[in-house]
């Protein structure tokens, strides 16, 4: 490996130098991306329910937005068309989100989707194609298996689909930015905090060393950063956070990036949540939940940064508390992982 350059490990602190032009085919890229998820995003309404009471399977384990909740087993039909395609991330973090996509070769009417062992369900409105966002309670504390099944045009029940989602363990926190993708790419999430920090792979935030444990271990920040310089573990998520005593106040952005798209043949969804105590933030701009699509084709973007080419799909404001001037950072030593994506970044910002 290398060494790394002082210039590389102060990429995080040097937003605004040595940037880059990004070409117009990327800006191109960028514009389809949100753009793809903007005219489902303003349908979001918050899911009715058949009584008042809160349900167990919005509390426990999800919610879909635009859709609502009843009683009884899933309706399903044991023989007969089967729902289509369906791609959804197989891991899943307390807090975050996910996004489905079913493709059939019927045209559906409905959706209904729940959890093994639940006795509710969600009926989504449908068409041929369908697209929706899954947001996921910060109480999920296990993995589970969820179902889905379709009405057809036609009126009959397809059979019964299901998927084992793996709970992975995040921090949530009173705020939560949380990114998921729904292939092997490295994809990455950036959260622009009010005095300008940017917290990502090369600036995580807060840790503490844990003698037990021997390692440090995460307070606040970062704490997930998958498939890493395409060495990939199939987690497709990462997650920011911040408990309450390191909120600060004032404007908050989100970006995200296709650092190396490790496998250009095919496009990969996205989505970010941004989260307040477990509801949904009110955005100043762009949309929450955020999400797009990377067409296939998508070129790597090692350099890219908020305002270098990343792309940017959220403001928020909040008031906090938390002075970073009077705090001392902790030093670490960052993963190896992140030292070369640094290395990378930094060779490109300086050519």
């Amino acid at each position: 490996m290398k060494t790394v350059s002082k210039k590389s490990l102060t990429l995080g602190f040097n937003a605004d130098k040595n940037l880059i032009k990004i070409s117009k085919k990327m800006k191109k890229i960028q514009n389809m991306a949100i753009l793809a998820f903007a005219a489902m995003a303003v349908l979001f309404t918050s899911c009715g329910s058949d009584d008042d009471n809160n349900s167990g399977l919005e509390n426990e384990y999800f919610t879909i937005q635009n859709a609502t909740v009843h009683k009884g087993s899933i309706p399903n039909a044991s023989s007969g068309n089967s729902i289509g395609d369906v791609t959804v991330n197989r891991n899943v973090l307390p807090g975050g989100s996910s996004f489905v996509s079913i493709n059939s070769v019927t045209q559906i009417q409905e959706i209904y989707v729940s959890v093994e062992g639940v006795n509710e369900y969600y009926r989504v409105v449908a068409s041929t194609e369908t697209q929706f966002v899954i947001l996921f309670s910060q109480n999920l504390n296990r993995s589970f298996t969820i179902q889905m099944s379709a009405l057809l045009i036609d009126g009959s029940q397809t059979q019964l689909y299901t998927a084992q989602l793996q709970f992975i363990k995040v921090g949530t926190g009173a705020l939560q930015v949380s990114l998921s993708f729904d292939n092997d790419k490295d994809v990455d999430l950036f959260v622009v905090e009010p005095n300008g920090n940017v917290i990502y792979y090369s600036n995580p935030g807060g840790k503490i060393w844990d003698e037990e444990a021997r390692k440090y271990v995460s307070i606040w920040g970062l704490d997930l950063d998958s498939n890493a310089l395409c060495n990939i573990d199939g987690v497709n998520n990462e997650n920011i956070y911040y408990p309450t005593e390191y909120i600060q106040s004032g404007t908050y952005e989100v970006w995200v990036n296709m650092f190396i798209n490790c496998d250009p043949s095919i496009p990969t969804n996205w989505v970010i949540a941004a989260t307040k105590h477990g509801s949904l933030v009110s955005v100043t701009d762009g949309q929450n939940p955020a999400g797009g699509v990377f067409p296939a084709g998508t070129p790597g973007n090692p350099s890219g940064y908020p305002r270098n080419g990343a792309l940017k799909v959220m403001e928020f404001t909040m008031e906090g508390s938390y002075n970073p001037s009077a705090s001392v950072r902790p030093a670490y030593q960052p993963e190896e992982s992140a030292v070369m994506k640094m290395q990378m970044a930094g060779e490109l910002m300086t050519k």
